[in-house]
């Protein structure tokens, strides 16, 4: 059996019902999906499948860690070339992922809908990367590249009927 188009998508959850629903659900959709109930199982899985892994689907408040560190690892060992997405019943929680918002991380608030959480993995996907991954020790580009190619956007985007970027 070949994967899907979106590749492996790891879900974890430490709530058994959540996580086999979820998992579950994503399968009878065609999706490959791999099912961490932990922190820990959920890290090992990741290190053992990164090349494969699209996206990590990934519960905030667990036992043993939480998804909002998992976040974190998986984007520093992909060099931020694997989206997440986090999952949470909490958030009231003053700055949860406001830095991981800045690197593309999605937040869902649960309850959710499970075809509008498949829906929402399949646009992060399908969107991925938002930017070029991230190179470290690399000096960035000069600042006047970056206008000319902010100029160069808009008016590209001024030729589209009905904007009116600029």
């Amino acid at each position: 059996m070949t994967a899907p188009k979106t590749g492996v998508i790891l879900v974890v959850d430490d709530e058994p019902d959540i996580l086999s629903e979820l998992s579950d659900y994503l399968r009878r959709r065609g999706e490959s999906v791999i099912s961490a109930s932990s922190y820990s199982a959920a890290v090992r899985e990741f290190t053992e499948n990164a090349q494969s892994i699209a996206l990590v689907l990934t519960d905030v408040r667990m036992p043993d860690g939480n998804g909002v560190d998992l976040a974190r690892l998986v984007i520093k060992q992909s060099s931020a070339r694997c989206p997440c997405m986090l999952m949470t019943g909490h958030l009231d929680q003053a700055g949860l992922g406001v830095d991981l918002e800045a690197v593309g991380v999605t937040i869902y608030d649960k309850p959710f809908g499970l075809s509008a959480i498949h829906a929402s993995v399949k646009s992060v996907i399908a969107g991925w990367p938002l930017r070029p991954p991230m190179t470290p020790n690399v000096d960035p580009q000069p600042v006047d590249k970056h206008r000319a190619e902010a100029a160069a956007c808009a008016s590209a985007l001024r030729g589209i009927p009905g904007n009116s970027a600029g």
